[in-house]
């Protein structure tokens, strides 16, 4: 189940000295302080925004706090007040999201660039992800994820040794692989094919086969 957290705060934030004024609560002469309450609104505590700015005047003596007039309010004061953080905490949610997809597709990228280049130089070992059902006139289902191992290189073929079972999407071969499991020689069928490399890079422009590991 998936669950969105969210809410909001209330916080207060320092503008600025107001000079002395008279409280009528405490009766006295003192200094005063700008201040302004705001509530934060976020998702997850990282897209953060602010609203309901409300500017009042702090007693420095007893605390007592009084709405700002008009010769008192400055927007541009108020907003400048409010922690970074907080006023422009949605930027930063947004920028974490825009690292995490840009680093994404420079992984994608980087994985692609190595995938081209196993296919080209096969090495004993290298086990290919691959769709059987892609393999074959008649497959068994519509999708059959499985695993293929390179057995041997030959000069410019190779011997491959394809897994026993398949799974109807990707998650199954990569937990075999993950756990050293796609490692063990019974994990295959017994016979072996020979195919030429030329194949590889075939197999792999058209779909059957979707990543490699080596």
């Amino acid at each position: 189940m998936f669950f969105v957290s969210w809410g909001s705060k209330g916080e207060v934030a320092e503008i600025g000295p107001a000079g002395d004024r008279h409280c009528d609560r405490c009766n006295q002469d003192g200094p005063f302080t700008k201040m302004v309450a705001y509530r934060v609104r976020h998702i997850y505590w990282l897209f953060r925004w602010v609203t309901d700015r409300t500017p009042f005047l702090l007693c420095g003596r007893c605390g007592s706090q009084y709405l700002a007039d008009q010769g008192d309010h400055d927007a541009k004061q108020e907003r400048d007040a409010i922690p970074f953080w907080d006023r422009r905490g949605w930027t930063i949610g947004a920028g974490a999201i825009g690292s995490v997809i840009a680093l994404g597709s420079i992984a994608a990228a980087a994985d692609s660039a190595a995938d081209s280049g196993y296919v080209q130089a096969p090495h004993v070992g290298d086990i290919y992800e691959v769709d059987l059902a892609k393999m074959m006139d008649k497959p068994e289902a519509r999708v059959m994820r499985s695993a293929m191992r390179i057995t041997a290189v030959k000069g410019d073929s190779v011997e491959v040794a394809v897994a026993n079972l398949y799974y109807d999407d990707w998650r199954g071969v990569d937990r075999d692989i993950t756990s050293g499991k796609a490692a063990q020689a019974d994990y295959y069928a017994p016979g072996h094919a020979s195919l030429p490399v030329a194949n590889l890079k075939r197999m792999r422009d058209d779909g059957v086969v979707y990543d490699i590991h080596r």
